[in-house]
């Protein structure tokens, strides 16, 4: 009797196959059988869809039609056939292959494979297929940027032996991967660095961190195969798959950095050694003021440490508690907004921890960094306050050379001024003695030398401190050049000297002050004469050229030396050979011309051809182009009729060689030896001229010409004239203040007294 499955169980193992159907065609892994032969016997809708067929276009199909051309080498009749029939039921194997589907592309999946043969039945196999395209895709970007990476690259297994080396290891190694494949890690450490490095993966592993920066802790450090050691970075990472644990290492080759760094080092040191040994200051502050750099001049000057100072406000900490830090600070943020090119110099004080206060002279400048942002400021200091005292102290010494040139020009020209009027007076005496007259010209020749120089000795001190003001007017070359030669030809006759002057035919007008350029002429023909030996000859010419005059004095004395001639007008500066003569003087002449020529917007030089071969000097001034207004012959005529004289002089040889002198010119003169005395005579004597001395006992000179004044009528107000030892400007002024009407510095000329009564008694120009 035949058995039957009852219905309904019939029904429900249709229905399990249904679902195992669906499941099976449904599985988000294809599924293929093949036989012996590698067709394909069954197929999943996954599987068919992978490929881009129908499942019945993808059934009876050889598979290795399926493996793209690249691959097909490995899935091969051979690989079957072994795989079929060398293994046991249940056997597998995996691999990897590029498939193609219907339309021609490719992509990348994973075959687990599963040997089937149950007894009476033909051998199959049961491949799972998964598309790994897009992990495939990942891990060949990896490999490529392994391969193509800069840094060096080493992954080893839990023994610590390598299994990726790629290319940037190889040449930091100098060993093939091939060769470093399978090695320990051990090839690639120096021999002292083994155990820690072993010690260190096993700490980290440990830890459970998937990445770790080493930097270049402790020094870390490789070996190439040909045993050099170099100094390296790493980062480590470790990953676990599959049961297996790997240890990746990226390796940074530093050496390079090391001899940067060291370099750097070096240069840092030497600069720091530099900074720590000169004698200036050397101050960093940032943009808030805040110290960053001190050297050891600024530490021990201030009487801080470095490590006491740096990070402290500089304007708080080390300046003084006053306004003078708050415009240190103002300039301190000016230097910062300046040219970074440039320095910006200042002075001020700083306080030191004691107390005390220095004064400093800082060169600032603004520092930067490489996009030229204003990063701070970077001073040198200098100490200068010893030498502030010495520039004072010499100030002061200097004012008191002043006052003691002054005091010894007064000393000297009182004694020359009676000297002189005595002389002046012997010349007036009718007397045929010649030794008379060779001692009255002897006397008067040294009284004007020796006058001479002490006003070049109290004008080149003045003048050097543009103490001396000029009184300049519109006068003649040729009466400058007259002034002079007046003054010059005695001495120039003394010596036997052949004069020869050349003057331009059409007048020369100039504008300066008469005194003082007289006085240059002066000077040059008086040292023509002095240097030049007895029956020379001396040449003064002038020529107009462009818009100014040369006047040019030409000697054929000593000359000067090569050596001499930079420095001709420097201060007390004489050739040996003039010192060794008798009137060498004190080198002040020419150092006094120069400066006046200069005040007067001229030039000066001086030539020569070298000793014995005479010398040539030079004087250029500007002239004017038009001074027919100034015309006219300015000369004081010879008095013609005599003048009330008074007096006023507490040195009886002074008063009664002046005396003496106007005496015998015609003139009624009276004579006080103080202040009182002379107010008491003007009241009877009613004197048209009073020559008084400023520096009398008691009532000075100031006050006897104020009282003058005040005590005469208006018709019969005196023409009042300083006499005084004093030729400073301000002694100039304090005389005009007082009422004088002229200062004159001793000793007086008698030359210059004829022509001032002249002047005086000169009759008014008529109108009409």
């Amino acid at each position: 009797m035949a058995l039957t499955q009852p219905e309904g169980n019939r029904q429900a193992d249709q229905e399990s196959r249904d679902r195992y159907r669906d499941l099976y065609d449904f599985a988000p892994i294809g599924y293929l059988t093949l036989n012996r032969a590698a067709e394909i016997i069954e197929a999943n809708l996954t599987s068919a869809a992978l490929f881009g067929l129908t499942r019945e276009e993808l059934l009876n199909r050889h598979f290795k039609n399926l493996v793209s051309p690249e691959d097909s080498a490995g899935w091969s009749s051979q690989f079957m056939n072994s795989f079929m029939d060398g293994q046991d039921h249940g056997a597998k194997q995996c691999c990897e292959l590029a498939l193609r589907r219907a339309d021609g592309s490719q992509f990348q999946a994973r075959l687990d494979c599963l040997h089937i043969e149950r007894d009476g039945e033909t051998p199959t196999v049961r491949i799972a297929l998964t598309d790994i395209t897009e992990r495939w895709l990942a891990q060949q970007h990896l490999a490529g940027l392994v391969e193509s990476a800069m840094d060096a690259i080493v992954s080893v297994d839990e023994n610590q032996h390598i299994v990726l080396f790629n290319p940037a290891a190889e040449r930091m190694f100098g060993l093939p991967a091939s060769q470093a494949l399978g090695q320990s890690i051990h090839v690639l450490l120096p021999e002292d660095a083994r155990s820690d490095h072993v010690e260190h993966i096993r700490n980290f592993a440990r830890t459970g961190e998937t990445s770790r920066i080493l930097g270049n802790l402790d020094g870390l450090r490789g070996q190439r195969i040909n045993g050099e050691i170099f100094p390296i970075e790493a980062s480590l990472t470790q990953v676990e798959a599959q049961g297996r644990r790997l240890f990746t290492v990226i390796l940074r080759e530093i050496s390079e950095r090391k001899r940067v760094e060291e370099t750097l080092r070096r240069e840092r040191d030497t600069t720091r050694n530099i900074l720590q040994t000169v004698e200036a200051i050397i101050l960093a502050l940032d943009t808030n003021g805040r110290i960053t750099l001190i050297n050891r001049k600024g530490c021990d000057l201030l009487g801080w440490s470095e490590a006491e100072l740096i990070g402290r406000d500089w304007f708080s900490t080390c300046l003084p508690r006053n306004p003078q830090a708050d415009a240190a600070r103002k300039i301190f943020h000016k230097a910062l907004s300046a040219d970074p090119t440039g320095s910006e110099y200042y002075e001020n004080p700083v306080r030191t921890r004691s107390g005390q206060e220095r004064l400093i002279a800082w060169h600032n400048r603004s520092t930067r960094d490489a996009e030229g942002n204003v990063i701070g400021g970077l001073s040198a200091g200098e100490d200068i306050t010893e030498r502030k005292r010495a520039e004072q102290a010499l100030i002061e010494a200097d004012q008191r050379k002043d006052e003691f040139l002054a005091m010894l020009g007064h000393e000297l020209r009182n004694p020359l001024a009676p000297i002189r009027n005595a002389a002046h007076v012997l010349g007036r005496l009718e007397t045929r003695e010649p030794q008379v007259r060779w001692a009255r010209e002897i006397i008067e020749r040294q009284v004007v030398y020796l006058t001479r120089l002490v006003d070049d000795l109290v004008d080149v001190s003045r003048i050097a401190r543009g103490k001396v003001a000029l009184q300049p007017e519109i006068l003649s070359l040729a009466s400058l050049v007259d002034q002079a030669l007046v003054m010059a030809r005695p001495l120039i006759e003394a010596k036997g000297h052949r004069f020869e002057l050349r003057l331009p035919e059409t007048p020369v007008w100039l504008r300066g002050d008469p005194v003082r350029l007289a006085q240059v002429l002066l000077n040059l023909l008086d040292n023509a004469a002095k240097y030049t030996h007895e029956g020379g000859c001396i040449k003064l010419a002038a020529d107009v050229v462009g818009g100014g005059v040369e006047i040019k004095l030409r000697d054929n004395g000593i000359g000067i030396s090569s050596e001499l001639q930079p420095r001709v007008f420097d201060l007390f500066k004489q050739d040996k050979r003039a010192l060794d003569r008798a009137q060498g003087g004190l080198g002040i002449g020419l150092t006094l011309a120069k400066q006046l020529v200069e005040m007067h917007g001229g030039q000066i030089d001086a030539v020569s051809a070298g000793p014995g071969l005479g010398s040539e000097f030079t004087i250029r001034l500007p002239i004017l182009a038009d001074a027919a207004s100034a015309g006219g012959d300015n000369k004081p005529k010879a008095a013609t009729a005599s003048c009330r004289v008074l007096v006023v002089d507490d040195d009886d040889a002074v008063a009664e060689s002046m005396t003496a002198l106007l005496a015998i010119e015609g003139h009624h003169v009276k004579t006080a030896t103080n202040g009182a005395a002379a107010l008491e005579l003007a009241r009877g004597f009613h004197p048209q001229l009073v020559l008084l001395d400023i520096g009398l006992g008691g009532m000075d000179g100031y006050e006897v010409a104020r009282r003058l004044r005040d005590q005469q009528s208006p018709d019969e107000k005196p023409y009042l004239v300083a006499v005084t030892g004093y030729g400073h400007e301000e002694a100039r002024a304090r005389a005009r203040e007082a009422g004088f009407d002229r200062h004159l510095v001793k000793p007086v000329f008698p030359e210059i007294i004829c022509e001032l009564l002249a002047e005086l008694l000169r009759p008014p120009d008529k109108a009409g």
